[in-house]
Parts: structure tokens; sequence; C-alpha cells
């Protein structure tokens, strides 16, 4: 006996002009559906790729630093400027070799050119730019206060905006960065680095 045919109703209320659920018949995805879709799986993908931007803002300063530093031994003798070329060329090769890999690491997807662990936390940003004053800072007295004292001063402070607060300790490692840097570039390799009271001092007792 055949049942009896029974129209079915048109859910005129639903949005979209979807079906019932209750039917089994889902209603079909919108273009806003889609568009939503695209972006949160776009937001997954962006998530994946490390932010290395920040990593590359060291590297850049190191690669300034090395020209400068090279441009003040370039006219010394070939024996007084070997060590300083050695460790100038070698610093620029692992930059080189650093610039390779981000750049393969930002074509495979990997990696993205982003500055957000540079710019966050916002709580950090105080540090952040006390230490680059300190750094326009030491380039500003160098000439006066010589390459020695400089470098005392720039640890010093460097030390006290990143939160250390123990003269002894900070004292004793301003004193051996400053001396290490006195030993290095003006002692052993002679550098055109600028001379202040403490070198032209120890000029006179060694």
């Amino acid at each position: 006996m055949r049942r009896p045919f029974v129209p079915r109703k048109r859910n005129v209320g639903l949005p979209h002009g979807g079906e019932d659920p209750a039917l089994g018949v889902t209603p079909p995805r919108t273009h806003r559906t889609n568009e939503t879709y695209m972006l949160t799986e776009l937001d997954k993908e962006k998530n994946k790729q490390k932010p290395i931007g920040a990593d590359l803002v060291i590297p850049g300063i190191a690669i300034v630093f090395t020209i400068y530093y090279l441009s003040t031994i370039w006219n010394l003798r070939w024996e007084a400027k070997m060590n300083g070329l050695a460790v100038g060329g070698v610093l620029l090769i692992l930059i080189a070799i650093l610039l390779v890999k981000t750049t393969l690491q930002v074509k495979r997807g990997e990696a993205r050119l982003s500055m957000g662990h540079l710019l966050y936390p916002l709580e950090s940003q105080g540090r952040r730019f006390g230490l680059i004053a300190a750094i326009v800072a030491f380039m500003s007295v160098l000439p006066y206060l010589g390459l020695t004292l400089a470098i005392f001063c720039f640890m010093c402070s460097t030390m006290l905006i990143l939160g250390v607060r123990k003269p002894l300790y900070l004292l004793v490692t301003a004193f051996a960065v400053a001396t290490g840097g006195y030993v290095g570039f003006i002692v052993i390799l002679n550098t055109r680095f600028p001379h202040g009271v403490v070198e032209n001092i120890l000029a006179r007792i060694f």
C-alpha cells in the first residue's frame, strides 16, 4: 500500500532561506561565512610563521659598528690592522650567513619580517628607548671622554636601565669591560679611537 504524499513545508523564517535542520538539510555556506573561514585560515598560517624582524636589529648595529671600526684601522700598517680585519671579516661572514638563513626562512613561509617581539610588550618600551638613548649618548661623548671612560659610563648606564642595582656588581662589570676595551683597542691594536683622560694618564705611567 502506497504512503500518502505529504508536501514538505518551506521554512520561510529560517536565515538565508535555509532548510529546517530537523529534515537533515544544512543551509548552504554564505559568502560572509567563506570570508570568515579564509581569514581564520590565514590567521592560523600567520601564527605559524616566526616573527624574526627584531632578530635583525643587533646584526644591523653590528654591521655599522664593524664598518666604523674597520675605517679607523684602514690606514694603519698591515701588521697592525691584520687582527682587526680578521675579527671584522669573521663577524661580517657570520652576519651574511644569518641573512641568507633569514631569507630562506621567509621564502619557505617559516618566518616573517615582523617587529612584534621588538614592539611588544609595551611595558618594556621604556627600557628599550633608554638603551637607544644610552647608545646615542655614548657616541656623542666618545670624542670628549675617550674610549675607556666612555665605555665605563655606557656600561654603568645600560646596567642601571636593565635593573642592576648592586653597586659592587655594577662597578666591577663596567670596569672589566672598559679595561678590556682599553687593552684590546688602544694597547694591542693601537686603533684611532679617541683618547681621553684615562688614556693620557695610563700612557704616562706605562
